[in-house]
């Protein structure tokens, strides 16, 4: 009969945590992406930046300030759960896609073509584009490398 050398319980209980940890690294790390990327004018798009698990949320506040300040500070997913990161402006598209007037309105001088001059490519789009490198450095966090 075959003898292990470790409790395999404790090892998969051990494995789970670190999934969760991971998550939760990679998460906010993707969070801090966007916040930082997002233009600010009064700060009130980068305050509404939520993360949520299980569905997206909904709320807007008139809050400028980041909601999250370590991976501690959000939620944390009970399982596979979603994890969502989701802002409910209703401006908010037009920060990362484009579409305000062109030429702007009342010469603000805030944006070009038609795009933020401070995330001409948007928030997300360039955050995901640099996805696996933000969740290889999630899994090295973890690990304590």
């Amino acid at each position: 009969m075959a003898e292990w050398s470790l409790d395999l319980t404790e090892y998969a209980k051990k494995k789970q945590v670190e999934i969760k940890e991971v998550r939760k690294a990679y998460a906010f790390a993707l969070y801090s992406s966007i916040v930082k990327k997002t233009p600010v004018d009064t700060g009130r798009a980068r305050g509404n930046w939520n993360v949520s698990v299980g569905s997206p949320d909904t709320s807007t506040t008139e809050t400028t300030q980041q909601k999250y300040n370590s991976k501690e500070s959000i939620p944390t997913p009970n399982g596979d759960e979603s994890i969502f990161i989701s802002n409910n402006l209703d401006y908010i598209e037009k920060l990362e896609y484009g579409g305000y007037p062109n030429p702007p309105k009342g010469g603000s001088g805030k944006t070009v073509n038609g795009f933020s001059k401070q995330a001409p490519n948007g928030m997300v789009g360039v955050t995901l584009a640099n996805n696996e490198n933000i969740f290889n450095a999630a899994v090295r966090s973890v690990r304590g490398e």
